[in-house]
């Protein structure tokens, strides 16, 4: 805490959440990791069900059943544009406590619906408080752990999100076989109130303004009991003079303002949504393959899913040993000097293995070889996209830090709508095209669109960051 005549600046004084003890920032990612696991669950659990879902309400649509995974998605990836911007007001767990809690209503209601209308409009809903997850968790890395050290926490919360997003027709499945489709939604319900009390006990707020903000309330107050001189005003280094409603409306826009303005975040938008699209068009899709064209059922046939999740775990692996050891090389041979760009040099590799196992996968399927061929195919794009996520959200975190939850929001946008829609026209394209020159087409689309991203950044990001009053220059 400093002063002048007029004004106290409140400020850290050792007790920066980056300054915390090792074993409390693990606790918290630990914590943070259970709903990002969860929620991308609940929304690829529904896959194996849809046949039974759409005989029980008697649909004949070959749309409407995809749309119970499309609806949540499109909100699970559209919600940080509203809730992100609500973190930076409010704090990270409020919006995490709060969003879970309208999510686990609305899942316990899907599981009791009584028609498809109902589902719909009950997954649709309780896909805006799933993304509350979505919302804080990258952001709550760059809260407690400094630049150098994100490698490993950004790799064990993202690993959470496309594992939960594959075991989740895995655990579908034995339920489409072997009890009703409500359990999908009630087990996942059960596993959330769980969350809920443990985040009640374990809770801790990280963003950095708003504990400032809660220090300068204590420190008035214990200057009001100790009758010392309040009227002098009291600030912290984040506080502008601005309303509430003004903060708000400048916030809340943020994430859009962003996505139109910021090149770097374009960029990023533009080649996360296109591979967000592609996971769930594969995750949608990949069930179908095996008991309509290898007559597995679906029980079985799920365990395949078990080879992108292998593809995510290896890749969010590499990325946990890589890419800090990548940051630290780059920074040593620029003087001691870090950057953003240093988090790119592993996307290179990573965006060739989407087109590559595209190929494989598509034309394996396509010939209908030995069952592991497919497996080995999808399991390397998945491997590929999760190597560009992590990254892409590292590169925002160092790039945006104070923003990093708005600039976030404004990529889940693009990812949203891409999640949203990918999986409604696979199945009209698989029936067209084949696998084989369906996903030949996904790949030409993933080598034309991503593959020069990193080099584009890596020689042109600093010069973007330069023209950016939002961008980090001391990086």
């Amino acid at each position: 805490m400093s002063s002048d005549e007029k004004v106290i600046v409140v400020d850290f004084d050792g007790d920066h959440p980056q300054d915390w003890p090792g074993t409390r920032k693990w606790i918290l990612m630990g914590t943070i990791a259970i709903p990002l696991f969860l929620m991308p669950l609940s929304s690829t659990i529904t896959t194996p069900t849809v046949n039974a879902i759409a005989d029980e309400f008697h649909i004949t649509s070959s749309i409407t059943g995809p749309l119970a995974l499309s609806l949540f998605l499109l909100m699970y990836s559209m919600g940080p544009i509203l809730l992100g911007p609500f973190s930076e007001l409010y704090g990270r767990w409020p919006v995490l406590q709060v969003g879970s809690l309208f999510y686990l209503a609305f899942n316990l209601g899907a599981g009791f619906c009584t028609s498809m209308t109902q589902l719909l409009i009950f997954r649709l809903l309780s896909g805006t408080g799933a993304s509350a997850s979505l919302a804080v968790g990258s952001s709550m890395v760059g809260d407690v752990f400094r630049k150098e050290e994100r490698g490993l926490p950004v790799a064990i919360i993202s690993l959470g999100p496309v594992l939960g997003s594959c075991l989740g027709p895995i655990v579908g499945g034995f339920i489409a076989d072997y009890t009703t489709w409500r359990w999908t939604f009630w087990c996942t319900s059960l596993a959330t109130g769980a969350f809920l009390v443990l985040c009640f006990i374990v809770a801790r707020e990280t963003y950095a303004p708003v504990l400032l903000l809660r220090k300068k309330a204590i420190l008035i107050a214990e200057a009001n009991r100790q009758g010392k001189d309040t009227s002098r005003v009291w600030k912290t280094p984040f506080e502008k003079d601005e309303t509430v409603g003004q903060l708000y409306r400048r916030t809340i826009s943020r994430s859009l303002y962003f996505l139109g303005t910021q090149p770097i975040i374009q960029a990023l938008a533009c080649y996360s949504g296109y591979l967000y699209g592609i996971v769930y068009l594969l995750l949608s899709s990949f069930s179908d393959l095996w008991t309509k064209r290898y007559y597995m059922r679906v029980s079985t046939g799920s365990l395949n899913y078990i080879a992108p999740c292998i593809g995510y775990a290896v890749g969010a692996q590499i990325c946990a040993f890589v890419t800090d050891r990548v940051y630290r090389y780059q920074v040593a041979k620029n003087k001691g000097v870090g950057k953003p760009e240093f988090r790119l040099p592993i996307m290179v590799p990573a965006s060739l293995l989407v087109p590559i196992g595209l190929l494989i996968y598509g034309w394996s399927a396509e010939y209908q070889t030995h069952w592991i061929v497919p497996d080995i195919g999808i399991a390397l794009p998945l491997m590929g996209a999760t190597i560009i996520f992590q990254c892409c959200s590292q590169y925002l975190l160092d790039t945006f830090p104070v923003y990093a939850a708005s600039a976030n929001g404004a990529v889940y946008i693009v990812r949203g709508f891409t999640g949203f829609g990918f999986p409604l026209f696979s199945p009209a394209m698989y029936e067209k095209l084949g696998y084989g020159w369906g996903n030949s087409l996904l790949a030409f689309l993933a080598l034309v669109i991503g593959c020069p991203i990193p080099f584009i950044l890596w020689k042109y990001g600093e010069r973007l960051r330069a023209v950016s009053n939002f961008a980090d220059q001391t990086k």
